[in-house]
């Protein structure tokens, strides 16, 4: 099937009581089906990335740190232990696997690092340690704050579910969030767009409005917000030498807009201005050229 470039994740890995643990123990059916799979202790996380590793994955996914939605540990709290974080990492590198992490914590982005994880998921409590230790690491990792979830559930309140209180927790996390991606752009380290879009407050064909937000709250220009979404991009798929840059011996994958999103990123939330969609020098969403046809009176070849 025709489809954008993947590096194809296995389900998420957390613990009890972390993110995607949605079991109840006074269900019935104890081990609810989840985006995450529970495993605790080294032994059983290493399993559990051995399965993954037989079934294909090129990444692991690690969550680190708790989180505001399916946890019983907060944003700020560390639930992985390091033993369970290496024993991840001993698979991935006998597998030749990539491993990500959902880290919100300041602790969590330090664990990531000190493993050798290569992109970093949220951050948004990044202190000056860790922060210190993501510019040492620029080179080799990837943040991807996913600005988009909390930005919207800041606003949601009587939305969803989501009561005033619940907003205002998210108003918090908003502010500490914008201020550490901002001095993340200033100490060079690559901030990307996306993430956490897909739930009815994040819907897809909405994940370019990260590049407003990177512009409006962490002070990055238009042109730096499409750079992370392009440059970066290929360069998080290890394919930067073929991909997200308009030069000699790039694969052709462009996307033709009507008008200039560096005066009006919105455009690019806008169906009726992508005009043509590009991949490796072939056409999946052809130019509507026609039209150009019939104005001018003239046939183009």
């Amino acid at each position: 099937m025709p489809g954008s470039w993947l590096v194809a994740n296995g389900t998420e890995i957390t613990l009890t009581g972390g993110l995607g643990d949605n079991n109840l123990l006074h269900l019935p059916h104890y081990e609810t089906p989840s985006f995450a799979w529970v495993a605790d202790g080294p032994d059983a996380i290493r399993r559990v990335c051995r399965l993954l590793a037989r079934e294909g994955v090129d990444l692991l996914k690690l969550n680190l740190s708790g989180d505001m939605g399916t946890s019983a540990w907060s944003s700020e709290q560390t639930p992985m232990s390091d033993a369970e974080a290496e024993a991840a990492m001993e698979v991935a590198r006998a597998g030749g696997l990539r491993v990500a992490a959902h880290c919100r914590s300041a602790e969590s982005v330090l664990m990531a690092l000190r493993h050798g994880v290569e992109v970093i998921y949220h951050a948004n409590y990044a202190d000056e340690r860790a922060l210190d230790a993501l510019e040492a690491a620029r080179d080799r990792i990837f943040v991807g704050p996913a600005l988009g979830i909390t930005y919207n559930l800041s606003q949601a309140a009587g939305q969803w579910g989501v009561t005033a209180e619940r907003s205002r927790v998210f108003e918090r996390e908003l502010e500490v969030t914008v201020e550490a991606v901002a001095r993340m752009r200033k100490r060079g380290i690559r901030v990307l767009p996306g993430g956490d879009y897909g739930f009815a407050f994040t819907p897809h064909c909405q994940n370019a409005r990260d590049l407003e937000y990177f512009v409006k709250y962490v002070g990055m220009t238009p042109m730096e917000a499409l750079l992370s979404a392009t440059r970066h991009g290929g360069e998080i798929m290890m394919m930067g030498g073929e991909l997200g840059q308009l030069k000699d011996g790039y694969l052709a994958d462009l996307l033709l807009v009507d008008g200039d999103p560096l005066s009006n990123l919105a455009i690019l939330r806008d169906p009726a201005k992508l005009l043509a969609v590009m991949k490796d020098g072939v056409f999946y969403r052809d130019p509507e050229i026609r039209s150009a046809q019939t104005r001018w009176g003239r046939s183009v070849a």
